[in-house]
């Protein structure tokens, strides 16, 4: 039993203190005592002293050692995490942790993360992120999901949330590619700007491969003689740096086929490069030349493709996409032009089929609803 132990302080003043026996420590095996003193009566020490029994009975005093805060909880899955993906990913989820995830989840304890914790910070993700909301509510699912393997808490409640969905609006009546007469617009005006810029938009059109993909080709990858080009590598940007990196994915690592006139305007367009560069003093005739380079024979920023979209789109009446549209706008081509899911998923790189059923549900649709009269015109016997 804890005793009320009586003393006198250096100001000669009656105080009470105790030490309370704990039990043992879960980490270290030795004995633990909590102490307490500094009461100026016996009765607000006994009041202290059954207030720490309660708590240490109810296991409600000491943290659990298979507890711990959120942030040191994400220290230690992002020392592991960092070792899975590319330096370019790596930067963007950083972002995301340092702007949205760690202001919120700061000083909790992960076994103490509600379901309403978590459906509040996905609104407020959503609210603050739209496009990007879905990743950064991932990487605390993730985080969560190793809490999990850890045995620090029993279920994860990111997997229960609801997730708001953008309402459309007025702006949204464009869809993020173009149909084949708006693809030809664009291109026509390309063409009559300049062949470097005709080049770059058919090849992306024409191929179906992403922006970083395309910006990272050098001449020894596209072969002449059977008309394909070999994509095995990206551009990517690591804060203000652009470097080369493997593909997304394996299977974003092919080899595909293009059609007879991209690969003459590619061999138009690598003539004139020639000649351009030669005027600055630069030999082009190295395999590692960039297909499309800047005016400093560099590499290429996204931001100046993005703004050569909007102005040739704009010369051309129609509404503007992203980069990242003309891939979309191939593969709606694709299945429109009668390919099957498989080709179309090996074409774009898709390690999973999933993945472009998900992105291309919209142009699978248009085909199913063809079906019957396609099936029709088939069959017919007369």
């Amino acid at each position: 039993m804890t005793k009320i132990i009586k003393y006198t302080n250096k100001d000669n003043e009656t105080l009470y203190k105790f030490r309370y026996y704990a039990g043992l420590d879960e980490t270290t095996g030795k004995q633990r005592y909590i102490r307490r003193q500094g009461f100026t009566s016996e009765k607000d020490a006994k009041t202290e002293l059954l207030k720490i029994e309660y708590l240490v009975s109810t296991n409600q005093y000491f943290k659990s050692v298979k507890s711990g805060k959120f942030v040191d909880v994400l220290d230690e899955w992002l020392s592991l995490h960092k070792e899975t993906v590319k330096p370019s990913t790596l930067v963007r989820e950083n972002s995301y942790i340092t702007n949205h995830i760690k202001p919120y989840f700061k000083n909790m304890y992960v076994d103490k993360i509600t379901l309403r914790h978590c459906q509040d910070f996905t609104n407020k993700a959503f609210a603050a992120a739209p496009a990007a909301y879905t990743q950064i509510i991932g990487i605390v699912k993730s985080i969560l999901d190793y809490a999990l393997r850890l045995d620090m808490i029993k279920s994860n409640p990111m997997l229960y949330v609801i997730k708001p969905k953008r309402q459309a609006t007025i702006s949204d009546k464009h869809n993020n590619y173009y149909n084949k007469q708006e693809l030809k617009k664009f291109l026509d005006v390309a063409k009559d700007t300049s062949l470097k810029k005709y080049a770059l938009f058919r090849l992306l059109s024409y191929s179906g491969m992403r922006a970083g993909e395309c910006l990272a080709l050098a001449w020894h990858d596209l072969d002449y003689k059977n008309n394909t080009i070999a994509i095995n590598k990206t551009l990517a940007r690591i804060k203000d740096k652009l470097v080369i990196q493997t593909p997304k994915t394996k299977a974003s690592n092919r080899v595909i086929s293009l059609d007879t006139e991209t690969i003459q305007v590619l061999k138009m367009w690598q003539l004139e490069q020639r000649k351009q560069l030669l005027k600055l003093g630069i030999n082009s005739m190295n395999k590692h030349q960039l297909i499309f380079s800047n005016g400093n024979n560099e590499y290429i920023y996204s931001g100046t493709v993005r703004k050569s979209i909007k102005i040739l789109a704009k010369k051309a009446g129609i509404h503007s996409i992203t980069t990242h549209g003309f891939r979309h706008t191939h593969a709606t081509l694709l299945f429109a032009s009668g390919m099957d899911i498989k080709q179309v998923q090996a074409r774009l790189g898709h390690s999973n089929v999933q993945t472009t059923l998900n992105i291309y549900t919209h142009a699978i649709q248009d085909k199913q609803d063809k079906i019957g009269d396609e099936f029709a015109k088939y069959i017919n016997f007369s």
